[in-house]
Parts: structure tokens; C-alpha cells; sequence
């Protein structure tokens, strides 16, 4: 039977069986077991054609189960699992904001550069000197501004080429450096954070291992409390970086934040490896003190292609603070580190 003939005599036929799912060979099936005569696979396909309805797909056999709609939770319990999840993200925040409570005598902050220890430009002989004079001193801590290691990544990992210490290396250094002293304070800098994998930060696991008091991944804001609660605390802002350059001070940055928080005393930072100090009375009456140390780095490539002088010293600094005095000189640096270990010494006997 043609395949007109069967469109304009059994079209609604046909419309029926194929919207009840019936494929090509079921409709001619069905309409030869009807007694249409001359009906092929051919000619009903032509007269779907014909008649204007769309085939099915997979010829009409493929049967997919509809997918089950999962029940949305009530509105009361999505809320309260916000505020929950909300509460725990706020909680992390408290990480960046710490107080460390301590005798009321004299005591030192190391603030220790960017170490990069595993890289063959780190000035080893000085930081064995820095370790060396600090070790066992009572009443000093040390500190640290960032980038304890290269973890070179990206196109940068073509820099491992030319190194002889192994990743593996730099993190047993880094162990050893967290070892070697009593951390107060430690944050991450720009090469710490490419260690990062998705829900591990390896410096701050070494942290916990090795003792260290307060850590962050950028900046802890370090709150010095006293003993005696009649002296002033002193608040201490660390911080890989801050914000801001000038090409007249490397602490522009530092000390452009402490003109406007107006609550700090001292901020420190690294990252630029280049060193300075800038010590002012600010407007809101508050002696602060800017500080960036250069770190341990030598033989910088990346500063040698950029045009970069390479500084001499400030590697690190040691501020003793002594919380019975008042005035500009209740902190004082010193960019010689074991100079800066006698003064402590000194002020730390017992007043006669």
C-alpha cells in the first residue's frame, strides 16, 4: 500500500499507536495484525512523514525511568544549618586575631625574614648565627614574616633544575628552624600559600607539630598582654606584606596601615627583601613602629633580571620591649641581633 494511501485511511490509526510509544516496525506490526494489507516498515515511516509527526527517538524502545525529585528541606532547618555553617566560617576568623599573655618584665621578639630555606641563595651562615644567639635566651620568642620555603610551581618549577636541596629537603629544614627557637608568631607568605592543596595547608600542620603558638596563612593581628593588668598592652600586626610602595621608604606600606588603625604599636613585614625601619608619633598619640626585614635570600635571580639592588643586611631584627617603661623607648631594635641579645640580658636583671 502506498505510503499516501495509508496516511490519508489509517492516519488517526497511526497517530494513535505512535503516541502510545509504538515504534516504526510495531505500527506496521499492529496495523498488518488489523488486516491492512501491503503495509511495510517503508511506507509507515512515509506516512509519518507525511503526517506531519515526529518521530520517536531510539525508534520508540528506549524506556528512562523518570528521575526521582528529592523533597527540599524545610525552610526552618535550611536556616538553621546557615547559620551553623556561618558560624563555624566566623570561627576561622579567630585565627587572625590573638593575645598572648606574659610576665610583666622585659622580653624579645626575633623577627625573622623571609627564610626561603631550601633555596641556594639562602645566606645559611647567617641564619645558624641568628638561631646560635637567640637559642635558650629567657624571655625571647621569635617570629617569622613568610615564605619559610621556594615550593616553586608552575613555570617557576624549572627553578628546582638549579637547586640542590629537594622539596622533601625544604620541609625538614623548615622543621628544624620551627624546632630550633620558641615561635611565638608565624604567617604565610605568597610561596607558602603555593603549597596549598584543597583543604591542606602544610606549614600550618608543621606549626602544630613543632609548638608554635600562633599561626595564620597572612596575618595575625598579636595582642601583648601583661601579667600585671596595670600595664599597657602592646599590639603587633604581622603580616607577609602590606598594602601599599613608595620609592622613597620600603615601610610605606606598614606604616601607611598604622596611620590609619590607630590601635597598633608595631608592624612587621617581608616580602620585597629589602629592609627599614620608620618610628614615628602618630596623630592619635600612638608611638608605632614600621618594620620590614629582608629575609635570607641572596643571589636573587629574580631581583638581578628586575634591575633590584640587593641589600646587605636586615635579615632580621630583635625588638625588646620592655613593658615598665613608657614613652618611644618601651620598644627598641636592634638590627644587630646578638647586640640586641645583651640588651635584653641587661634589662632583664633585677633592679637593684
Amino acid at each position: 500500500m502506498k505510503a499516501s494511501m495509508l496516511a490519508r485511511n489509517f492516519g488517526d490509526r497511526i497517530r494513535e499507536l505512535h503516541t502510545a510509544g509504538r515504534g516504526i516496525a510495531q505500527v506496521a506490526e499492529e496495523l498488518r495484525a488489523e488486516g491492512v494489507e501491503g503495509v511495510t516498515r517503508y511506507s509507515v515511516r512515509e506516512a509519518i512523514r507525511i503526517l506531519g509527526i515526529t518521530p520517536h527517538p531510539h525508534g520508540g524502545r528506549l524506556k528512562v525511568e523518570p528521575l526521582a525529585q528529592p523533597e527540599d528541606d524545610d525552610i526552618e532547618s535550611l536556616v538553621r544549618r546557615r547559620v551553623e555553617a556561618a558560624r563555624r566560617e566566623l570561627s576561622r576568623g579567630d585565627e587572625h586575631t590573638r593575645t598572648v599573655t606574659l610576665p610583666a618584665e622585659p622580653v624579645a621578639m626575633l623577627v625573622l625574614g623571609d627564610p626561603h630555606v631550601d633555596n641556594e641563595g639562602c645566606d645559611w651562615p647567617e641564619l645558624v648565627r641568628l638561631v646560635e644567639a637567640c637559642q635558650g635566651v629567657e624571655g625571647l620568642y621569635a617570629a617569622c614574616v613568610g615564605d619559610m620555603a621556594d615550593n616553586w610551581i608552575g613555570r617557576l618549577g624549572r627553578l628546582y633544575a638549579k637547586s640542590s636541596t629537594t622539596a622533601e629537603e625544604g620541609w625538614r629544614l623548615s622543621e628544624w628552624l620551627l624546632r630550633s627557637l620558641r615561635w611565638i608568631a608565624l604567617v604565610g607568605g605568597n610561596h607558602d600559600a603555593w603549597a596549598h592543596a584543597p583543604g591542606n595547608d602544610p606549614l600550618r600542620v608543621l606549626s602544630q607539630i613543632t609548638g608554635v603558638a600562633c599561626y595564620a596563612p597572612d596575618e595575625i593581628r598579636l595582642t601583648l598582654r601583661w601579667e600585671d593588668p596595670a600595664l599597657e598592652p602592646i599590639v603587633w600586626i604581622i603580616r607577609h606584606d602590606f598594602a601599599g610602595r613608595s620609592w622613597y621608604h620600603p615601610t610605606h606600606g606598614p606604616n601607611k596601615e598604622a596611620m590609619l588603625d590607630g590601635r597598633c604599636h608595631i608592624l612587621t613585614a617581608g616580602h620585597i627583601h629589602q629592609w627599614g625601619e620608620l618610628v614615628t608619633e602618630q596623630r592619635h598619640g600612638r608611638v608605632t613602629r614600621a618594620i620590614r626585614v629582608r629575609g635570607l635570600k641572596r643571589r636573587d635571580s629574580y631581583a638581578r633580571e628586575k634591575g633590584y639592588s640587593e641589600q646587605q643586611h636586615g635579615a632580621a631584627c630583635l625588638l625588646v620591649i620592655d613593658p615598665r617603661v613608657d614613652g618611644p623607648h618601651r620598644v627598641t631594635t636592634w638590627w644587630d641581633v646578638p647586640a640586641g641579645v645583651a640588651y635584653l640580658e641587661s634589662v632583664r636583671e633585677p633592679r637593684g
